[in-house]
């Protein structure tokens, strides 16, 4: 990685920290310059406006924010298939758990995202696309599911969207800290989808 790109890496990483910390709009170009200590001047030449780097932010979050993130494909058998789904859900609770600030810095977009609807509805766009690829993907899991003969062809979409949003509850009561034990939920999640 070249200076250049250490960075840039560092103004991300910094951004990333003030918005999920502070929020968007709080967060100035001074605070993170003052941050990385370095002058103004010298952060516009890596990002040409604030609203440059609140997209280049959430680009880079969202862009590893999907279904394939943290269900990696791979050849499915019979027997694999629960494992596989209970497996990948456990990862994405333990990287919730382990980096709160992702989690806030979520929630601070969706609500940007939200606000900036009527300007620039292509945050909401991405938003609602990193939601679907998780519903998408337990859709086809699940038709794998059926095609072994694990479950029945009805109410596919119903329970690939029940195990999407059981995720995402998961990820929003843990945002509450509300306590619970994250990956027996999710695991008796899974388990429901096979009776």
């Amino acid at each position: 990685m070249s200076k250049g790109e250490e960075t840039y890496q560092k103004i991300l990483d910094v951004s990333i920290y003030f918005f999920a910390k502070d929020g968007i709009h709080k967060t100035s170009f001074s605070k993170i310059a003052d941050a990385l200590k370095m002058t103004k001047p010298s952060l516009y030449y890596y990002v040409k406006s604030k609203e440059e780097l609140v997209h280049k932010v959430f680009d880079y979050i969202f862009d590893d924010y999907s279904f394939d993130a943290y269900f990696e494909k791979e050849k499915l058998t019979q027997t694999t298939i629960e494992a596989y789904l209970i497996g990948g859900g456990h990862q994405f609770i333990e990287e919730i758990e382990e980096q709160n600030i992702i989690l806030n810095l979520l929630n601070e977009f969706t609500l940007y995202a939200k606000r900036m609807e009527e300007k620039d509805e292509t945050y909401m766009e991405k938003i609602k696309q990193s939601h679907q690829s998780f519903i998408t993907g337990f859709a086809q899991i699940l038709q794998q599911a059926e095609e072994f003969d694990l479950i029945k062809e009805e109410h596919i979409i119903l329970r690939a969207q029940t195990m999407a949003l059981m995720l995402d509850n998961i990820q929003s009561y843990h945002t509450l800290g509300l306590g619970m034990d994250s990956k027996e939920l999710w695991s008796f999640t899974v388990r429901q989808v096979f009776v």
